[in-house]
C-alpha cells in the first residue's frame, strides 16, 4: 500500500437508505474545524466533539412536556395536563390543570404585570399568570378557539383554524371581534400558528407562509399589513423552531418534507436538510407521526433538533452539518431525550422524554443526566483496502489525559433533618449524578452546622441524601451547598471501544478497548489496534464509541496494511 492512509471520517452523518450506501456516521457527536480553514494551524483540520450533555434544573413529577417561556423570574412550563412555574433555584409551583397533551405555542406582553397565554391546538388559549389556575380565554367570547399565538409589538396574535388571525389590544388582554385579518395567499392551505421572527409576523400555512409588518394602525382595524408571500409551507405546527429569543435562526419542515432556514434580514429560505433526513422526515409525517422541533445553546453554539418517535437530528448552526442524537433508554437506544427548548436564567430549558425532569444542554456535562452518553463516530469506507488485502493497523488520534480524578458535582442544599438512625439527612435540590459510597464536601450551612465537613454519603432518593457518621442536633436555617467529589472508575480510566466492518457496515467486529488515558497524561501515544484480518469488497468501515464520562475528542485516523507503519 505504501505509507498509511486517512480514514475518511464524515464531517455530516451520512447513514444512508441502508448501511453499504452510507457515508459515514456521527451520533452525539460534531466536527468543528480547527484553525482557519483557509490555513489550517492546529493539530489536524477538524476535531469530532462530543455534543453537550444533559443537566438536571428541577423536578416536576409531571411527565410529557409541553413548552415554556420565561416570564421576568419565572419560567411557566406546560405538562401534560398541567401548568406550573419553576424559579432560578429550580422551586416548582403547580398552577393547576391545562387540557391536552400536544406541544403549545406560548407568549406574553409587555404589560407592567405581563399576561401569558399558552394555546393548545385542540383546546384553545388559556391565561396562565392569573395568580391561580390556568383560564380559559376567548377574549369574552370574540375570540374563536385559536391554534396559535404569538406576540409582538405590543400585540398578541391568534391564529385560527379557518384561516384568520385576530390581534388583541396593545399590551391587553383584550378582543375586538372585528380585529383580524384572513390569509388568503393560497385557498388550499390551512392556516397553523404565527411566528414573530426579525420584526416580522409569519402566519405559517400548510402550503406557504405570510409575511407581514406593523403598519400602525389604530384599533380596531388590524394593526398590521402584508409585505408578501412566499410558498413554502409548514408541514406541522411543532415542526419549528429558532424563534425563542436570542436564538435569531429560524428553521422548520416545510410541506415537501426538506428542513428549511432563514436568517435575519432575509425571506429566501435555504433547503438545508440531506436527502436521508428527507427521507426519514416523508415516512414520519405519512405514518402519521408527530415531529417536535427544539433548539438550544451550548458551548456557545447553536443547536436547532429535529425528533420523531424513532429518530433524532441536530444541525450545528455554526458549521451547516447535521449529526443524530441518541438517547439510552432502559438499556435502549433510541432518540433524543429532550424536547423543545428555552432560554431561562442563563440556561436552555428542555423536557425529557423519560421523566419529568426539566433539564438543560450543559457543555460540562457527559452524561445525561447522570445517564451514560454514547459518543460514536463512524467512517465511510476505505477502498485504499480492497477485497484481500490485509487490515494491519489502525492509529486513531483521540484528545487524550482526560479522565477525572476528582468529581465536581454540586448539589444546594434547600432543608436538614434526623435521617436513617439519627444521621443529617439533607434536602437537595438533585442527586441524579450522584450514588451512595460517594465522598462528599458539605460547606455553608447554617443551622444544622454539624453537616459541614467531609462525609461519605448515602442516596436515599431524587432530592435526600444522608451523611454517614453525623448525628442530627440544630434544625436547618438556610444554605449549604453539597459537591461530590468522587469520580466513577470509568471517569477515572477512560477507554474507546474500537471495531470495524468488512461488509459495508451491516455488522461490526468484537471491539478493542484502549485507554484514553488518566488526567494530565496527554503524552499517551494513539488508540491503535493490528491484525483486523483481511478488507471485503465493500473496504473497511471504523466504528469508535466512548460512553466514559470525560471529554471526548477525535482529531483522525489512519489505517496501513503494515503493522510497523504508523502516519508522521
Amino acid at each position: 500500500m505504501g505509507k498509511p492512509v486517512p480514514i475518511p471520517f464524515p464531517l455530516s452523518t451520512f447513514p444512508g437508505a441502508t448501511p453499504q450506501e452510507g457515508a459515514g456516521r456521527l451520533i452525539n457527536c460534531y466536527a468543528e474545524p480547527l484553525g482557519e480553514p483557509s490555513r489550517p494551524t492546529g493539530p489536524a483540520q477538524q476535531v469530532w466533539r462530543g455534543c453537550p450533555g444533559l443537566s438536571q434544573h428541577a423536578i416536576t413529577g409531571e411527565s410529557g412536556y409541553r413548552g415554556g417561556l420565561l416570564v421576568k423570574n419565572l419560567s411557566y412550563e406546560i405538562f401534560d395536563g398541567k401548568a406550573l412555574t419553576t424559579d432560578v433555584a429550580g422551586v416548582i409551583n403547580v398552577l393547576g390543570n391545562f387540557p391536552g397533551t400536544k406541544m403549545v405555542s406560548i407568549a406574553r406582553n409587555m404589560a407592567a404585570v405581563p399576561d401569558v397565554v399558552a394555546v393548545d391546538v385542540d383546546n384553545g388559549a388559556y391565561q396562565l399568570s392569573t395568580g391561580g389556575a390556568p383560564a380559559f380565554y376567548n377574549g369574552g367570547g370574540n375570540l374563536p378557539q385559536p391554534n396559535g399565538v404569538a406576540f409582538q409589538d405590543g400585540y398578541f396574535f391568534f391564529t385560527i383554524g379557518d384561516n384568520r388571525c385576530f390581534a388583541s389590544g396593545l399590551n391587553a388582554l383584550t378582543q375586538n371581534a372585528l380585529t383580524f385579518i384572513t390569509v388568503q395567499g393560497r385557498a388550499d392551505a390551512n392556516l397553523l400558528r404565527p411566528i414573530p421572527f426579525s420584526n416580522l409576523l409569519l402566519l405559517f400555512t400548510t402550503g406557504s407562509f405570510e409575511v407581514w409588518q406593523d403598519q400602525g394602525i389604530a384599533a380596531p382595524a388590524f394593526p398590521y399589513g402584508r409585505l408578501t408571500i412566499v410558498d413554502i409551507g409548514l408541514v406541522q405546527s411543532s415542526a419549528i423552531a429558532g424563534f425563542e429569543l436570542g436564538f435569531a435562526e429560524l428553521l422548520w419542515v416545510s410541506q415537501d418534507f426538506h428542513v428549511q432556514w432563514i436568517s435575519p434580514g432575509s425571506l429566501a429560505p435555504t433547503d438545508v436538510s440531506p436527502p436521508d433526513l428527507n427521507r426519514l422526515i416523508e415516512k414520519a409525517v405519512k405514518a402519521g407521526q408527530i415531529l417536535k422541533a427544539g433548539c438550544t445553546i451550548a458551548g456557545g453554539k447553536k443547536f436547532w433538533r429535529l425528533s420523531s418517535p424513532t429518530w433524532c437530528w441536530e444541525i450545528n448552526l455554526a458549521t451547516k452539518r447535521w449529526h443524530e442524537r441518541w438517547s439510552l433508554n432502559g438499556g435502549v437506544y433510541g432518540p433524543s431525550r429532550m424536547v423543545g427548548g428555552h432560554p431561562a436564567f442563563n440556561k436552555w430549558i428542555c423536557g425529557d422524554t423519560q421523566s419529568g425532569n426539566l433539564l438543560y444542554a450543559d457543555q460540562e456535562s457527559y452524561t445525561e443526566n447522570g445517564t451514560p452518553y454514547l459518543f460514536r463516530v463512524e467512517s465511510g469506507p476505505s477502498r485504499e483496502f480492497p477485497d484481500a488485502m490485509r487490515i494491519a493497523r489502525a492509529d486513531f488520534d483521540f484528545v487524550t489525559g482526560v479522565g477525572i480524578e476528582v468529581g465536581t458535582y454540586v448539589m444546594t442544599v434547600l432543608g436538614a433533618s434526623s435521617g436513617t438512625g439519627g444521621v443529617v439527612r439533607l434536602t437537595v435540590d438533585q442527586t441524579a449524578k450522584a450514588k451512595s459510597g460517594d465522598q462528599v464536601n458539605v460547606a455553608g450551612v447554617t443551622g444544622t452546622t454539624e453537616a459541614n465537613g467531609a462525609f461519605t454519603m448515602t442516596k436515599v432518593d431524587a432530592n435526600h441524601i444522608e451523611l454517614q457518621g453525623t448525628v442530627f442536633a440544630n434544625p436547618y436555617v438556610s444554605g449549604g451547598t453539597v459537591t461530590d467529589v468522587s469520580s466513577p472508575p470509568e471517569a477515572v480510566a477512560p477507554q474507546v471501544a474500537i471495531s470495524c466492518s468488512k461488509d459495508g457496515g451491516l455488522t461490526f467486529d468484537n471491539p478493542s478497548l484502549r485507554a484514553l488515558g488518566p488526567q494530565g497524561r496527554g503524552e499517551l501515544a494513539r488508540a491503535s489496534v493490528k491484525n483486523r484480518g483481511l478488507a471485503g469488497p465493500q473496504g473497511v468501515r471504523w466504528r469508535l464509541d466512548i460512553t466514559d464520562p470525560v471529554y471526548r475528542g477525535l482529531k483522525g485516523g489512519v489505517m496501513s496494511d503494515n503493522p510497523q507503519r504508523v502516519a508522521p
